[in-house]
């Protein structure tokens, strides 16, 4: 089970090199992301990627191949992403 925070500050990244490069990983645009299949190693501008589902879940499929890439889920405790079937994004 995954312990949420009581208090904001707890959630602040602290200031090591490490952090900030956390913090650009996740600073970006996804849009102009390249995103690879694992399955197929192509690599696709997520931007250009169909995304099917509503407002719980999200699907992003490889354009080639129609493996499931990425999946984002709504839940009680806030969002999950998994991305067993991308090998890289490229931001």
């Amino acid at each position: 089970m995954i312990a949420m925070a009581d208090n904001i500050a707890d959630l602040i990244l602290g200031g090591d090199p490490g952090t900030h490069l956390l913090q650009e990983a996740f600073a970006f645009d996804i849009t102009l992301t390249k995103i690879r299949c694992a399955a197929c190693n192509t690599v696709s501008c997520l931007g250009a990627l169909a995304v099917d589902g509503g407002p719980v879940e999200a699907l992003v499929k490889c354009a080639d191949c129609g493996s499931d890439l990425m999946r984002a889920t709504r839940t009680q405790r806030g969002c999950v992403l998994e991305m067993h079937g991308a090998r890289h994004l490229y931001f």
